[in-house]
């Protein structure tokens, strides 16, 4: 799938807010200190820290949970995350001390030269004095009592969270991945179900034909094949153009008609624009299909009613027919397998209604199509 401009210009926004993370708050009480890289160490090794923390949480996102987490290698990925974390903490040990902190650009304190006003008698310049006593102690230097430094404790807080977080959102969406798959297959075994049974119903509907010796014959065959042009082409497509479905329902309506000829009233109607709409394939033609199926009979009175509605980004579909003695022995499986797939493919964008009483069968959905 292809990244938009958005996810990338997100994850930007984010790496920036993580990297200026730490000068969020300032000593002198303000809300925000913007670091001063060019002349101020402390700002840098902060800076430099949390920029490679920030290239390891993708490091570890794209790479190490896939390769070694995901791989049932936990016990390798946990010795790999030691090995970071000790990295992590030698890099913080090692430009927070004075002595290897040449990130620091200020002022070094220049060298008593002999015989200058500043060395006093009996003062020698070689004995073991810390000129440096005077500089201001740093926060995140050792102290005098070896204590770890303010800034390992900040170096593992964040790398613990950028571990925890990034192994958060690699199951969240390997989760959502293997959930996406599994609706996929499922669609997919359903429409393998369906596409058979369209054309099972509708070689009997042109066998009814071809026994009456019908000059309707040929033109039901043509009929046929641009019904199964569109179920060849278009069924395995997760999405079409709302005009071609319709168009495929004409076909098969067109088909019934020729196939009963006066037998059954059908009463067929379509309004509403379809241009820039777009819907699952052969997600609305298993109802009308049930209708014709369960509501001829030639020797009752036939009657079916069909009516397609687009407002706005909303279409409706209303199909009803009588409910006939029909010799067809059917177990539904069309129609059941189109109220399932509207329940994995819109969950939270369709309603139906089905009206099933003793002397008609009713269906009426409300989908999003825009």
């Amino acid at each position: 799938m292809k990244k938009t401009t958005s996810f990338y210009l997100m994850h930007l926004g984010l790496c920036m807010t993580f990297l200026f993370l730490p000068y969020a708050f300032t000593s002198s009480g303000g809300i925000f200190s913007f670091p001063n890289l060019s002349s101020n160490g402390h700002d840098r090794i902060y800076f430099l820290i949390y920029f490679l923390l920030l290239l390891f949480f993708y490091f570890n996102y794209y790479y190490l949970i896939p390769k070694f987490y995901f791989a049932q290698k936990q016990l390798f990925y946990g010795f790999i995350l030691i090995i970071f974390l000790m990295f992590f903490l030698g890099i913080s040990s090692f430009f927070d001390g004075a002595d290897h902190n040449f990130l620091d650009s200020g002022k070094q304190i220049p060298p008593v030269e002999q015989g200058s006003p500043e060395v006093a008698d009996g003062f020698n310049p070689n004995q073991n004095f810390n000129f440096r006593k005077e500089r201001p102690p740093k926060m995140d230097s050792f102290d005098e009592s070896h204590a770890p430094p303010t800034q390992y404790n900040h170096t593992i807080l964040v790398y613990l969270i950028g571990v925890i977080s990034s192994l958060f959102l690699a199951i969240k969406n390997r989760l959502e991945k293997v959930e996406k798959d599994k609706m996929k297959s499922e669609i997919s075994f359903l429409k393998a179900q369906i596409n058979p049974h369209f054309l099972f119903n509708t070689l009997n509907s042109i066998y009814a034909l071809a026994i009456k010796k019908s000059d309707k014959t040929a033109d039901a065959v043509v009929q046929l094949s641009e019904l199964m042009r569109y179920i060849i082409t278009n069924a395995n497509d997760d999405v079409i153009a709302l005009e071609k479905e319709i168009n495929y329902i004409n076909n098969f309506i067109e088909l019934q008609k020729t196939r009963l000829g006066n037998t059954v009233t059908i009463d067929y109607s379509m309004q509403g624009a379809t241009f820039g709409k777009a819907i699952t394939p052969l997600i609305l033609i298993s109802f009308i299909e049930n209708a014709f199926k369960h509501g001829v009979n030639p020797n009752e009175n036939s009657k079916i009613g069909i009516r397609i509605t687009i407002v706005g980004d909303y279409l409706t579909l209303f199909v009803s027919n009588y409910k006939v003695d029909n010799l067809e022995s059917d177990s539904g499986i069309g129609l059941q397998n189109t109220i399932e797939r509207l329940s994995l493919l819109y969950p939270k964008n369709h309603v139906l209604t089905i009206d099933d009483n003793p002397d008609n069968y009713t269906i009426n959905l409300t989908l999003k199509v825009g």
